[in-house]
């Protein structure tokens, strides 16, 4: 049994953290154990979550914000925006979009699909300090990490490579007095410091905005409340002095000077030596859900950096006087993220338009990023497309970055005048582009097609894009006559693409080894198509009973493992089951395993393989007592990773993640000289609630496991 060692990464699309455990290389075969950094139990380890914390950085404004900002900052659920004269906070509650796996078959849950969500409604207070202007704000300590933004279609409007910074000092905002911005990802911190001899009682905080003012007695923190019943609290300041290298605590507090300005009192200190006043605003007693960032799909590259995609509503609130702002109304914008071996954040990318958009899937290659997604927008951020306007209210789109993910290799639309969801995608070797999803539309683009009309109301489509992103070298429906839907792809050396859905349609196109729905409806389904896409090698359904198909890999050898649901039935009242099935080279079904424990529900929602058939499923389960995992608490929202060996034997371990999971891959470096035996790292990525009264309160984020060897001690 191997080790998993967990490394937790959360994103707020700016940062992100990493606990990395040093990875053990034997050269003898050792006993091993499961072993994890935070929780160890016999039958596996639970992971927590909700414990990592994200720094905020900080970023200049370029044209990606409203022109009075000289600075933005992101956290969860706030903004900031910093002026010549003041800074302002914004923060604000919003109607979150749900992750769209597995892709909805039925008419009713496909318009759940294409609703485009709420307007975000936003708050703002302005901090201004009373007899302080013309701020000079500059960045120190960069970080490394940059971003870029695609929004809307006109390349004017495009800013790449803008450096994130880990704070934003202003220096002279009163005589002998800086002011230093920094903080993480649910707290903002701004540290007055005082050269030696400075008058502390110059500092006045006025919060424009706010409708009370008030210093709690009980613990010295200054509340302030908007006039939407929002509540911010400061807590007491941290006061102290540097004394030979320690922090010497100072006396003091917050005073209220009149209804909406505050300033500090400070008891007895050396005015010699300067001193530091840290205020700390907390975001913890908002009354609904703030920012919302959902990861859809994990990638990684050969050299371990990883890449997440999914949909934020981090910082584009689009309201009169907000921090970013401008001609889009979108609430919502796709986001591709890479994080380097130690969890910093080397890009941030957003692509979007005027309305909701977001990504779905994701790969890498040496040549740049490939993302497919669903878009609403008219002005989705285009280049070199195969496909100039959307058609309908709501369709894919496919784009390609380059490598440090700051120019558009090529982006286009791909749909018919109805509408699309999906995005699921893979690429070949010679850097094609697979895209698969579903389709309402009786025009979607079909070329050198095995199906050239849709027979149902739903059907799924398979597409190939030449190496440039501006043809099709193919496109297909493949469906049956009722509704039918892909949700994952992948490709194999020789080029060809697998499939896997779920199909109502009796007819669906099943050739091989099973060719009629086994009986359940709707049914999983395998489909093998040819390298030119005209033709099926294989296509089986693969349940007895009714079952839903949402990952898909395949190893060198053409093995192809498929992970999903197995509902009893597919209602939300009814416990559901994951799946994990392996099909031969010739589609034929080697063995079909369900992961549940005896109550609750579980789903699988991705698959990645190695190259020896070794078999990671992740996904969600509400069950106490899943398999190889130690108990946890009634009533769970937890996500899981499986391993099976190639022959679906197993559980060899399995971890809780303590948050939904989207998706998995998985790197095994090459087998090093001298027989050093090496050790795949497995990365996740889904979506944690952090808190407050709604569930739209979300965050993405990634973990990393690296399994190691535990060399046992004999007795």
């Amino acid at each position: 049994m191997a080790v998993a060692h967990i490394s937790l990464l959360p994103l707020t699309l700016t940062a992100a953290l990493l606990v990395v455990a040093p990875a053990v290389q034997s050269q003898t075969q050792p006993n091993i154990r499961p072993k994890i950094q935070k929780t160890q139990t016999p039958q596996g380890v639970e992971v927590q979550l909700s414990s990592a914390q994200t720094a905020l950085v900080f970023e200049p404004n370029r044209g990606q914000a409203s022109s009075n900002y000289q600075w933005i900052g992101r956290g969860a659920g706030f903004r900031l925006g910093i002026t010549s004269d003041g800074a302002t906070l914004e923060f604000g509650e919003h109607t979150a979009a749900k992750s769209s796996k597995p892709l909805f078959p039925n008419a009713s849950q496909l318009s759940k699909v294409q609703t485009k969500q709420k307007s975000a409604q936003s708050t703002l207070v302005k901090l201004h300090l009373t007899g302080s202007d013309g701020w000079k704000p500059m960045g120190t300590k960069p970080t490394g990490g940059v971003s870029n933004y695609f929004i809307g279609k006109m390349p004017a409007g495009w800013h790449t490579d803008i450096p994130h910074y880990e704070q934003v000092k202003v220096p002279s905002v009163y005589k002998g007095v800086d002011l230093i911005f920094h903080g993480d990802e649910s707290e903002l911190e701004y540290d007055f410091v005082l050269a030696p001899g400075a008058d502390p009682r110059q500092i006045q905080l006025q919060f424009e905005g706010a409708a009370s003012l008030e210093v709690d007695k009980a613990n010295g923190d200054l509340m302030l409340a908007t006039p939407n019943k929002i509540q911010l609290r400061h807590a007491q300041p941290k006061i102290y002095q540097e004394v030979d290298g320690k922090k010497v605590p100072v006396k003091g507090g917050f005073r209220i000077l009149k209804g909406d300005t505050a300033g500090f009192t400070v008891e007895k200190y050396d005015p010699k030596k300067p001193l530091v006043i840290d205020p700390t605003i907390s975001f913890v007693t908002f009354l609904g859900g703030s920012d919302t960032d959902t990861a859809s799909a994990v990638a990684v590259d050969g050299l371990g950096d990883t890449y997440v995609t999914g949909q934020t509503y981090s910082g584009n609130f689009n309201v009169v006087g907000g921090i970013i702002q401008g001609s889009r109304s979108g609430d919502s914008d796709a986001f591709v993220t890479k994080l380097g071996t130690h969890g910093n954040i080397l890009f941030s990318t957003y692509l979007g338009g005027g309305d909701n958009d977001a990504g779905n899937g994701i790969a890498v290659d040496a040549s740049g990023v490939y993302i497919g997604g669903q878009t609403h927008s008219d002005d989705f951020p285009l280049s070199q497309p195969l496909q100039f306007a959307k058609k309908g209210d709501a369709t894919v789109f496919v784009t390609k970055l380059s490598p440090s993910g700051n120019r558009l290799v090529y982006s286009t639309y791909l749909g018919g005048s109805n509408g699309e969801n999906g995005g699921a995608i893979a690429i070949d070797a010679s850097q094609s582009a697979y895209v698969a999803g579903f389709t309402t539309s009786t025009d979607f683009p079909v070329v050198n097609g095995y199906e050239y009309y849709p027979g149902g109301a739903v059907s799924g489509f398979v597409a190939k894009l030449s190496p440039n992103g501006a043809s099709l070298m193919y496109s297909t429906y493949l469906g049956g006559s009722d509704v039918d839907s892909i949700s994952a792809i992948a490709v194999d050396s020789s080029l060809s693409a697998y499939v896997t859905g779920e199909s109502v349609s009796h007819d669906f196109p099943y050739a091989g080894y099973q060719s009629t729905m086994f009986g359940g409806s709707p049914s999983a389904f395998l489909t093998k198509l040819s390298p030119a896409g005209d033709s099926l090698i294989y296509s089986t359904s693969l349940s007895l009973e009714t079952t839903i198909g949402t990952g898909v890999s395949v190893d060198p050898a053409g093995d192809v493992y498929v992970a999903g649901t197995f509902c009893s039935p597919c209602q939300e009242s009814a416990a559901d089951f994951a799946f994990v099935a392996k099909a031969s080279p010739q589609g034929k079904l080697t063995y079909l395993r369900y992961l549940s424990g005896s109550d609750g529900s579980s789903d699988g929602q991705a698959i990645a393989t190695d190259a020896d058939g070794d078999t990671w499923v992740a996904g969600n389960t509400s069950s106490t007592t899943f398999p190889g995992a130690p108990p946890i608490t009634p009533n769970p929202t937890a996500g899981f990773l499986v391993k099976l060996d190639k022959d679906g034997n197993g559980p060899l371990y399995t971890v809780f993640l303590g948050a939904q999971i989207s998706g998995v891959a998985v790197v095994k470096p090459a087998e090093r000289l001298g027989g050093i035996i090496t050790y795949p790292t497995i990365y996740t990525a889904g979506t944690r609630f952090t808190g407050g009264k709604s569930a739209s309160n979300e965050d993405a984020f990634v973990v990393r496991l690296d399994e190691t060897p535990v060399i046992e001690n004999a007795p």
